[in-house]
């Protein structure tokens, strides 16, 4: 009992200390890097996202946001560039404010879920992406609003955390 109380506190202050430049979901920014992806299709949208950095300090998503069309098919491909063993990543896609909540419950999901838990506010989600290794994930763009993307890997959020806007 000891060493679980010693785990979750250990956890916990993973899951709180990590990511110096951490954004909060309601202050994610607009910035240039919002992009919006268009396709010779109408009604879809091909996004890529790149997950960056070596360490817990300097881990990302690239770009921090990005802007598709309610209904839209999107095709979401995320690569992890990370080289660094154990750098493990997902995209969850949640409603805006649920982040913390969504990331907390993952770490009871565990592994073999991917690290996704059962939540109505988890929208659309990817498996977990190794080191170097390239995923991609099919999902209806949700109603017109914003939204925010996660990685709910243990300790990754909430310094990664993106939006996605639709319109």
């Amino acid at each position: 009992m000891k060493t679980l109380k010693i785990s979750i506190v250990a956890l916990l202050f993973a899951f709180t200390s990590c990511g110096g430049g951490e954004m909060k979901e309601a202050e994610t920014k607009d910035t240039s890097a919002t992009k919006t992806e268009t396709s010779a299709t109408p009604g879809e949208a091909n996004i890529t996202i790149n997950v960056t950095g070596n360490s817990m300090a300097d881990m990302a998503y690239d770009p921090m946001s990005f802007t598709v069309k309610a209904g839209d098919k999107v095709k979401l491909t995320m690569i992890n560039q990370n080289t660094a063993e154990g750098m493990l990543h997902n995209w969850v896609l949640v409603k805006l404010g649920s982040g913390q909540e969504v990331a907390t419950a993952a770490i009871e999901a565990g592994t073999a879920k991917n690290y996704i838990p059962e939540n109505p506010n988890v929208l659309a989600a990817s498996g977990l992406a190794k080191p170097k290794e390239t995923i991609t994930l099919d999902f209806i763009a949700p109603a017109a609003g914003s939204y925010n993307y996660i990685c709910t890997y243990p300790g990754h959020f909430p310094a990664m955390i993106g939006k996605l806007i639709v319109e």
